[in-house]
């Protein structure tokens, strides 16, 4: 590889502390991983959506307003729990 590839390469990969499972159950940042950025492209409202959430929760990136946009809709999910009320009752028969 190339003295400029190589460069280039470096600047594309960063590194940061991949989580690891420590005695206490927590998350340790120990072992070194590569973070990949990939371009993209977000219409100029979205954009500005992502500016304001970044403003209003003091994000410092991109990447930050967009996993909590993520973790919101999980955690805001609905239930499943009664939408097929015609669905007959599940009765093992010991062969399953």
């Amino acid at each position: 590889m190339t003295k400029a590839k190589e460069t280039q390469a470096a600047n594309l990969c960063f590194e940061s502390k991949a989580p690891v499972r420590v005695k206490s159950q927590r998350l340790a940042h120990e072992a070194p991983v590569k973070e990949f950025r990939a371009p993209l492209q977000v219409m100029r409202t979205t954009k500005q959506w992502l500016d304001q959430i970044i403003e209003e929760q003091k994000f410092k990136t991109y990447d930050d307003a967009i996993m909590f946009l993520i973790t919101e809709r999980q955690r805001n999910l609905p239930s499943d729990f009664g939408i097929f009320p015609d669905l007959k009752e599940y009765v093992c028969l010991g062969e399953d």
